[in-house]
């Protein structure tokens, strides 16, 4: 946390998180050592931190050391019953410096975005084998650990891309069913989010990537959107009757996992509008220049190629369209999310951390106003994706009804 930074320059911050790192190595050499559960969750702490640094900025980092400073503090509190007396100066030191980031966490707490890092979910190793079963949480954090490989690497196919729509297209109307039931309201289903989703893979065949069809990846983005609708669906289809199991335990567990791979849902958009930032400036994907959005004063070549029906690179403003249909997706996530963290558990939320951030952005001023122009330009956007669907129909041409 200390190397990359906990501000832009040199601070008591930065200087009282590195003495602790120091105290806590000192400490940790004065112990035997044999291991044991405490050190094999220590070390597992130590490295899922390290394999979440590549998507954390000073906020994240400042959020990560507060916590990790006060499980220091509450370790070296129990070490002083456990180690000689010659390591009290040790442990004291420990103890001091962590009750300082904690007196400047205070004062300056870690932001709700910032502490939301500390909500990611454990990916599980591999696809479940043969008669065994995934949970959907395990589903969705794999899928966000895959999405976050293929970023790092060569970048996303447009494949992956959809895939990975797709399943947030059915968590999010599996998270509206449930959300409907637990506040018995089954007519008052919210769909925008799923909408919102649709939209996004809509806009997205207006582009292909040129790859040709390659094996597919057993821990890639596709086998994992597949195995989370999956287990989606496995969940959902054996209640046919929401209401009848509203009260019990069983509609309780349930609630809790479409709330945890909701809560995960704005992550994965924010993953999704990385990869079209990386389109936009490489011009990796391509589309046919006449389907792109017009152009002020378009340029003579544009024009020629509009009228040509040539394909072309696409940057820049040229996917606007997706960027936004993602940005509306996001958005009503988010509050779909807020939405079923109140209705499940409002006093002990899931992920209070993000059930946090996305209270605070449904309460932030003006943002009612906000979220209802998302939703009019999804209703909009998806309206006029459907007529222009059906007046391209065959059915129509021949006299029968568009579907």
């Amino acid at each position: 946390m200390t190397d990359d930074g906990l501000s832009p320059g040199l601070s008591a911050r930065q200087q009282t998180a590195a003495h602790l790192a120091v105290a806590c190595t000192t400490v940790g050499r004065l112990w035997l050592p044999t291991g044991g559960p405490l050190t094999d969750l220590a070390g597992a702490a130590a490295d899922l931190t390290g394999r979440t640094r590549a998507v954390m900025g000073r906020a994240h980092r400042w959020a990560v050391t507060v916590e990790l400073a006060e499980a220091a503090d509450h370790c070296a509190r129990l070490a002083h019953r456990l180690l000689p007396r010659a390591a009290v100066a040790e442990l004291a030191a420990v103890r001091r410096l962590a009750a300082a980031v904690e007196r400047d966490a205070q004062a300056d707490p870690p932001t709700a975005s910032g502490a939301a890092v500390l909500d990611r979910l454990v990916a599980v190793s591999g696809l479940p084998r043969a008669g065994e079963e995934l949970s959907a949480g395990d589903g969705a954090a794999a899928l966000i650990g895959a999405l976050d490989r293929a970023l790092r690497t060569d970048g996303l196919a447009l494949r992956d891309f959809r895939a990975a729509v797709a399943a947030a297209e059915i968590a999010s109307d599996c998270a509206s069913s449930v959300f409907a039931t637990a506040v018995g309201d089954e007519g008052m289903r919210p769909l925008l989010s799923a909408v919102a989703w649709e939209l996004v893979g809509r806009v997205s065949m207006t582009f292909d990537d040129g790859r040709r069809a390659r094996p597919t990846d057993p821990r890639g983005v596709v086998p994992w959107a597949r195995a989370l609708a999956d287990a989606l669906r496995n969940d959902l289809g054996s209640h046919a009757d929401l209401t009848a199991l509203r009260d019990g335990d069983d509609f309780a567990r349930l609630t809790r996992t479409v709330q945890q791979v909701t809560n995960q849902l704005p992550v994965l958009a924010d993953r999704l509008t990385a990869a079209v930032d990386r389109w936009s400036r490489n011009g990796q994907i391509y589309a046919a220049a006449r389907d792109l959005p017009p152009m002020d004063n378009m340029p003579e070549d544009r024009i020629r190629e509009v009228i040509a029906g040539r394909r072309v690179q696409a940057r820049g403003a040229d996917l606007d369209r997706l960027r936004r249909a993602l940005t509306s997706a996001s958005a009503l996530s988010s509050s779909l999310a807020d939405a079923v963290n109140r209705a499940a558990s409002p006093a002990a939320p899931s992920q209070r951390h993000l059930a946090g951030l996305y209270a605070e952005r449904a309460r932030a001023p003006g943002a009612g106003e906000r979220l209802l122009s998302h939703a009019d330009n999804v209703n909009e956007a998806i309206a006029g994706s459907r007529f222009a669907q059906g007046i391209n129909s065959p059915g129509l041409g021949a006299g029968g009804p568009a579907r």
